[in-house]
């Protein structure tokens, strides 16, 4: 099951070598990040499909176990100028090192100050991607409902 940090370095690295769409392996934690990067402009659009490519606009396909394997989330990726909009996107907790910082951690972050030595402070166009008891959430939405979780990915 593809996590998180697979993700980040997926999308990241498309945007390195220019391309116009990428596709992901389909799992809720992915959508999840890749809508929130597209609500935050990161990415032109989000759409589900498999292998071949994107479904078409409201087909809407069921989940069987013959093509679980080849579902996909497909990325428009975005570029202003010929430069990718989406310049890093780095996985902060990953297999190795999980990353928690609780509500008064991602209130310093927001503030630009530096939580703990792995946390640095939030800067301007930066997006902070967390999984809460809410689900995965962005920063600003973590510091509206006052609740912590584990700090999954930065985009920037």
């Amino acid at each position: 099951m593809p996590q998180h940090w697979h993700l980040c370095s997926h999308i990241h690295n498309a945007f390195k070598l220019r391309m116009a769409q990428v596709a992901v392996p389909e799992t809720k934690q992915s959508l999840a990040i890749a809508r929130i990067l597209a609500d935050e402009g990161f990415v032109a659009g989000v759409s589900k499909g498999d292998t071949l490519g994107p479904y078409h606009a409201g087909a809407a396909v069921p989940v069987t176990p013959d093509n679980i394997s080849r579902r996909r989330i497909w990325l428009d990726l975005k570029y202003s100028a010929g430069e990718p909009v989406l310049r890093d996107l780095r996985a902060v907790s990953k297999p190795s090192r999980r990353v928690f910082a609780t509500a008064s951690e991602l209130k310093m972050i927001a503030a630009a100050r530096r939580a703990g030595p792995l946390l640095k402070g939030q800067h301007v166009g930066q997006v902070t991607i967390l999984d809460t008891v809410y689900g995965i959430i962005e920063l600003k939405d973590a510091l509206k409902k006052n609740v912590g979780g584990e700090v999954l990915c930065i985009a920037k």
